[in-house]
């Protein structure tokens, strides 16, 4: 699962909803409960007592085969009534009390086992139903619930109980219609009483009947689809005939525009919201190319009889249902985007559907081996679809995230103490985890890695999981004991904290390099072992890698043969594993050969940020065409330098080529990173004077019914800081142009109110009060309000009206604004809002406004 809303994963600069996490959305790759704060405002850990405690997977006692459920959907009502047979048999002996998990709200309306009707009763979410004779051992059972669903909205990921949730109406679009189920961890009980633990695995059946206008799409393959006339209904019938965990069914429906394909004989099936239909191409174009990756490289062809991705309203990130993953609806892009927007978010949940689905962690203390490989999975996609620098680029990401959340608290990736399942999905779980398989495949090779890869899926195949069936098929695959492997990096807490340092001995002939381990290993943290670091030399603009074996030793000390000294030593310079280096102790003669000649684009990207510091010393016009240079030969695509910032701080006149080149660059189309690129040369040009000609060109691009969204936001935020009155048809005729997203609304509304609040506060009070425009496009006039003036009389009633609606994301956007100008005149709005938070106010809102709340008082 991958949830973007309102943080799982962060989007990654280069490619937006890819997992490097998560991070995730992050923000974050799971939300966790809000630590407690200690004495002195520092959080607790929340996988520490007393916030964490020992969790146990619930004790079966039968084995749950099939579950079958006929769901009767009232729209009007938002109401649905239903029947769950369970059909089981008992694991010990008879069966006297059958257990089910019940959602709370659920009411049941009567109970039978074989027919028979059956006494039962509740005790809080379980359903324990008394036949009339207990059931016999080596015997099977159909035992039936009959229920009624009210019209509770579901909650958010980490809300509390969720399950079932309905897409509702807005002003401006009241065709947003329909629901969607959400089962991980343990929501199909708000909607199907059933084994809801994935300890146990079970074939499903759906039988759901909805309005006639509306589509049904499910799991497995779909038996029959029929309408009534008269009735007005749609009856849909989907069935999985592999057995599977079942927080893994699921439901959609709504009003869709579809579109099906085939990759080899396997069905596939887009399923967006009405009249999004243009966003399919774009959006899911390299499903096919995904389905041939992971099936070969995993060496297990895709598993199930079809391939769903059904984009919804309301849904936050995405969810590896099996065989059908439900998608965030506003993920969905089109070419001018950019580049495969959505490929991070696609990859990642197809990747579910070999870990997480078709095989499944038994318990939730072991989430990792869902979330962790799907992370890691869709990192290899990208470094097959976009290369190495890509690829490099994500495990940077993911580590740089996961650390973010260290710094915060460690827990061991594998742990059977933890608050609650929701607090597993953090970025322990993503990020981390995609680097640790990243550090195993180095450790193992690429041969034993994938080899045990396929023993673990062929050996667990529809089957729970845990780590130790990992670590036999990786020691059978590698004939290698990695038992200690799996110890230091799953079972314990944290990671190496580096720090290294050479000197060269001219007279051995030898560079002496110094590596110590400073990670604090008090709360379990070890020293790590790790035998296949080695070292870089760059000499002459060639790199030699020398090995230099960690031994858990706190310092280690090597001396490696050089016949000249090198111009610079980079420890583990291919980024070989997890790891923590707090500074670079580059010396300034380093950084060239670094930016030239170190292969991972982190570091060459590091070494041009050091480079170019003012902080370091007066820059020269040398290094100063050295860095242009370097940066204009990287053109390929998904390049290895990151962004511009470092050369476009200099405000250098001598830059000015260079920036006209990359923002006019053509063929960038087809490459997000140069995407990227073009944006910032653009806002960089922005940082020097302007010049007519950099005027017509910039002009030019907004007229460009062609270029990328970022590109025109660009050139639109660029003209405003120019010179807003000359610019000001382009910035009026931008606030009128649709995009994914509003980019260009935004950037449009926000060089307005910045450059021409007179003109551009009535544009954006009117574009809020006009309930018929969408959300994204009220929303935007709302954040731009934060480049209005503080207590500007007439934003500042639209911000308090905001900050109250029932639209917990016209809310958030209120606030942002109010944080931004910094209007001390609504900070009592703020605090009121914190102190009695209108109903039904998720969490993750108060926690957004309690943060802009603090940072005003510091100011």
């Amino acid at each position: 699962m991958v949830s973007l809303f309102p943080f799982r994963l962060s989007p990654c600069r280069r490619a937006p909803l890819s997992l490097a996490a998560a991070t995730v959305l992050i923000a974050v790759f799971g939300i966790t409960r809000p630590a407690q704060a200690q004495a002195g405002g520092r959080a607790a850990n929340p996988f520490a007592p007393p916030q964490a405690t020992v969790q146990t997977a619930p004790q079966r006692d039968y084995d749950l085969q099939h579950l079958a459920v006929t769901l009767t959907v009232n729209a009007a009502q938002r109401t649905f009534t239903g029947t769950a047979v369970n059909t089981l048999t008992p694991l010990r002996g008879s069966l006297p009390v059958v257990r089910l998990h019940c959602g709370t709200r659920l009411k049941v309306l009567g109970c039978s086992v074989d027919g028979r009707e059956a006494a039962y009763k509740r005790s809080g979410y379980w359903l324990l139903i008394n036949p009339a004779a207990a059931v016999a051992a080596g015997t099977k059972a159909a035992v039936t619930v009959r229920y009624a669903g009210g019209n509770q909205q579901a909650a958010s990921f980490g809300e509390g109980e969720g399950g079932f949730h309905w897409i509702r109406p807005s002003d401006g679009d009241p065709s947003r219609v329909g629901f969607w189920t959400q089962g991980e961890s343990d929501g199909n009980r708000n909607w199907a009483p059933t084994w809801d633990y994935p300890n146990d695995f079970a074939t499903t059946e759906t039988v759901v009947t909805v309005p006639q206008a509306w589509s049904v799409i499910g799991n497995g393959t779909q038996v029959s689809d029929t309408t009534d006339p008269q009735a007005g209904t749609r009856t849909t019938h989907w069935k999985m005939d592999k057995p599977h965990a079942t927080y893994l069914l699921s439901l959609v429906s709504g009003p869709f525009d579809r579109q099906t394909d085939r990759w080899k004989d396997v069905p596939l099936l887009y399923v967006v919201p009405k009249g999004k239909g243009d966003l399919i191409p774009d959006s899911f174009g390299d499903t096919g190319d995904m389905l041939t990756f992971f099936s070969r490289i995993t060496g297990v062809k895709y598993p199930w009889a079809k391939y769903a991705q059904n984009a919804m309203y309301d849904f936050g990130g995405g969810m590896e249902n099996i065989s059908a993953s439900t998608l965030d609806a506003s993920a969905l892009t089109d070419a001018r985007s950019g580049f495969r927007r959505m490929a991070g978010l696609n990859s990642h949940e197809l990747a579910h559907q070999w870990f997480g689905d078709y095989v499944t962690c038994e318990n939730w203390g072991e989430t990792w081996l869902n979330e962790s490989f799907a992370t890691f999975f869709q990192m290899l996609y990208f470094e097959h679809s976009r290369g190495k620098n890509a690829y490099d680029q994500e495990i940077e990401d993911a580590t740089q995230d996961y650390l973010s959340e260290a710094s915060r608290y460690k827990r061991p990736i594998v742990t059977n103490v933890y608050p609650n399942p929701d607090a597993m999905f953090d970025r322990h779980a993503y990020p981390k985890g995609g680097v640790v398989l990243h550090t195993l495949r180095r450790l193992v090779g690429d041969k034993a890695f994938f080899a045990g890869i396929n023993r673990y899926l062929t050996t667990n195949a529809h089957q729970p999981v845990e780590t130790p069936d990992l670590i036999k098929a990786m020691n059978e695959a590698s004939g290698r004991d990695l038992k200690p492997f799996f110890d230091q990096w799953l079972y314990k807490p944290g990671h190496p904290v580096l720090n290294y340092f050479w000197t060269y001995d001219e007279a051995a002939k030898a560079v002496v390099l110094t590596v110590q381990q400073r990670q604090d290993t008090s709360g379990g943290t070890p020293l790590y072992r790790i035998p296949n670091v080695q070292a870089g030399l760059i000499v002459s603009g060639k790199l030699q890698r020398v090995s230099t074996p960690l031994t858990g030793e706190s310092q280690q000390v090597f001396r490696l043969p050089a016949q000249i000294q090198p111009d610079s030593v980079l420890l583990d310079p291919d980024h070989d594993f997890l790891r923590e280096i707090p500074t670079q102790q580059w010396s300034t003669r380093e950084l060239p050969a670094i930016l030239q000649f170190a292969p991972n684009g982190g570091d060459r990207t590091l070494a041009m940020r050091r480079l170019l510091d003012p902080k370091n010393g007066p820059i020269s016009d040398v290094t100063v065409a050295l860095a242009a240079e370097t940066l204009r030969a990287d053109q390929k695509a998904f390049a290895a330098l990151g962004d511009l910032t470092p050369l476009s701080d200099l405000k250098r006149e001598s830059l000015r080529p260079l920036l006209r080149e990359l923002s006019a660059r053509p063929g960038f189309e087809n490459d997000g990173i140069a995407q990227d690129r073009r944006t910032e040369a653009i806002l960089a040009l922005g940082n020097l004077t302007k010049t007519q000609e950099d005027t017509a060109l910039l002009r030019s691009f907004v007229g460009d019914t062609g270029a990328p969204y970022g590109v025109v936001a660009a050139a639109v935020e660029t003209l405003g800081a120019w010179d807003a009155n000359a610019n000001l048809d382009l910035l009026q005729k931008a606030a009128r142009m649709d995009s994914r997203g509003e980019v260009i609304r935004k950037a449009a509304f926000a060089a307005l109110a910045g450059n021409k609040p007179e003109i551009g506060t009535p544009i954006l009070v009117t574009t809020w009060g006009a309930v018929s425009k969408s959300r994204e496009v009220r929303r935007a006039a709302l954040e731009a309000m934060g480049a209005l003036p503080a207590a500007e009389p007439k934003s500042t009633a639209v911000l308090r009206e905001a900050l109250r609606s029932k639209d917990s994301l016209f809310a958030r956007s209120a606030a942002e604004a109010i944080g931004e100008r910094n209007d001390r005149a609504l900070l009592p709005d703020l605090k009121a809002f914190t102190a009695t938070p209108p109903q039904g106010t998720p969490r993750w809102l108060q926690g957004v406004i309690r943060g802009i709340i603090a940072k005003m008082e510091r100011a």
